[in-house]
């Protein structure tokens, strides 16, 4: 499945927030062995996110957005979406009900506008997506072969809004699996480091991708199976290799960073550390 990923939101234009959702969607649908064919951010505008939508569907199986699902005026995703796929919302009584619930388990009045909020595609047109952690539910719209996604902006609702709600759904449209697996490096170059394992890099399935990062280096091992278990049997006997030549030059596999790394070693042998300034 071709995927693309749209952001919403002027204030991700403007550099005021980092496009972290872009990242996660991008990692989960690998993940599902789905390619991501784009990634693009687009302002609160009707008209240009129109277009991108229009865009995107042209090329792409699948479109997912994130942001502009919220009560105000210019949250325009949902309608834009409807327009572009030709379907109608209409209010969404269950998803009205839990709106004003969630605002009455934290003690404040509900604003009208955010009734807007449970204005959704019907039962015929798509699925809702409920929000467990604020008031903007996502849907999923489905004409045709194309499909597309509204999911919250916030990182807090969209993470567990695709992990709990939409991820089940898109399992449905995969048709194999992606594993990767980085193995960090700290006291060699990458250039040094990608001359000892020439022979490796030049696999197709697993791949293996050298990166350069401040102060280290990491090769990350890709492979693509029918299922998680035999992508992993793929990558396990080449995470092996690499391991064998290298040596203690690894400090760890699948771990954030070397700071982290030692701290899991200094838990894990019951050592503590302490430091001073003078």
């Amino acid at each position: 499945m071709k995927c693309e990923i749209i952001a919403v939101g002027t204030e991700i234009l403007l550099g005021d927030i980092v496009n972290t959702n872009a990242q996660f969607l991008s990692q989960e649908l690998a993940r599902l062995g789905f390619s991501v064919m784009h990634q693009s951010v687009v302002g609160d505008n009707e008209e240009r996110l129109a277009q991108e939508l229009k865009t995107a569907l042209s090329r792409s199986d699948i479109v997912i957005t994130s942001g502009g699902l919220g009560p105000t005026p210019d949250d325009l995703t949902k309608e834009v979406t409807a327009k572009v796929m030709g379907v109608e919302l209409m209010q969404d009584k269950e998803s009205a009900e839990k709106i004003v619930n969630y605002f009455k388990s934290k003690n404040r009045e509900m604003p009208e506008a955010n009734y807007k909020q449970a204005m959704l595609p019907s039962k015929a047109d798509g699925i809702i997506l409920s929000n467990d952690n604020g008031t903007a539910p996502g849907c999923i719209f489905i004409k045709g072969d194309k499909i597309v996604v509204n999911l919250p902006g916030p990182p807090r609702e969209l993470k567990p809004m695709f992990t709990d709600k939409l991820l089940p759904f898109l399992k449905k449209y995969a048709d194999s699996i992606i594993i990767s697996h980085s193995v960090r490096l700290y006291g060699i170059g990458e250039s040094s480091m990608a001359s000892k394992v020439d022979d490796l890099l030049e696999k197709s399935n697993p791949t293996v991708a050298p990166y350069a990062k401040d102060g280290e280096a990491l090769l990350r091992v890709t492979a693509k199976g029918k299922d998680e278990q035999e992508a992993e049997q793929l990558t396990k006997p080449v995470v092996d290799e690499i391991l064998n030549r290298f040596g203690d030059l690894v400090y760890g596999i699948d771990c954030e960073s070397l700071q982290e790394r030692v701290v899991a070693l200094l838990i894990e042998k019951g050592k503590k550390l302490g430091l001073a300034e003078s």
